[in-house]
């Protein structure tokens, strides 16, 4: 399970909880190039993200909600674009605009980002509430995961990041555990997401939450863990 795929079954389960108090959410999937988070949900979008871009200059609410589609969780989904875009298609004050924006109509948004930092990466990520860090248990994902915090923490001292180290298995004899996690990153992890290819596949394959493949797996358990936690973060009551 990669990060896209951990945000959208946070945000799915997100926008379930929140439907409870009367309030909605939604995913922007900001990878230009290329971002799937409506695929893994099992949405086929006709409008997406690079219709914001191309009307950035009257973007508002109304506008917002006619581009998202709605997810069975209640999640509203603004796909990434169908065709390959520069990373340097979206400016940041358009950008925070739309951000704005789909804060005031949706309350709370999630966002999916690129693997590769573009000029207005850092932008959105000082204007976030919480930011969630996704890497795996090797070698090179940490030492990658360390370089970003690194580079984060040198601009952004005071954003709140939470860690997330998915596919994680418990330690067997020369394979690496949460101690090496905060060895390498200087500090523990926050959540650690059990590593269950066979139910993640299919419940991207089928667009729905991990817990409707197998309720109470390991994977269930930390997703639900995760999304608490993240609530908690953000004030939400559950």
């Amino acid at each position: 399970m990669g990060a896209t795929a951990i945000l959208g079954q946070l945000a799915q389960k997100f926008a379930c909880e929140e439907a409870q108090h009367g309030r909605e959410c939604c995913l922007i999937d900001l990878d230009l190039q290329f971002g799937d988070a409506a695929f893994q949900l099992g949405l086929q979008p006709a409008l997406t993200v690079a219709d914001l871009i191309a009307g950035r200059a009257r973007v508002d609410g109304e506008m917002l909600r006619s581009i998202a589609a709605g997810h069975s969780s209640g999640l509203q989904v603004i796909a990434a674009p169908s065709e390959i875009l520069p990373l340097e298609a979206l400016d940041s004050d358009p950008l925070m605009h739309i951000l704005d924006e789909a804060k005031s109509e949706f309350g709370t948004v999630f966002v999916d980002l690129p693997s590769n930092w573009t000029n207005w990466s850092l932008s959105l990520l000082a204007s976030a509430d919480l930011v969630l860090m996704v890497t795996q248990l090797s070698i090179p994902s940490l030492h990658r995961a360390r370089r970003q915090l690194d580079l984060v923490m040198q601009h952004l001292g005071g954003v709140r990041i939470q860690l997330v180290v998915n596919r994680f298995e418990k330690k067997l004899f020369g394979k690496l555990g949460a101690d090496d996690v905060a060895r390498v990153l200087g500090r523990e992890a926050d959540y650690l997401v059990a590593n269950d290819y066979a139910v993640v596949s299919e419940a991207i394959d089928r667009g729905v939450p991990v817990s409707e493949i197998r309720r109470k797996g390991g994977v269930t358990r930390d997703l639900n863990a995760l999304e608490a936690g993240v609530a908690a973060a953000l004030g939400r009551d559950r």
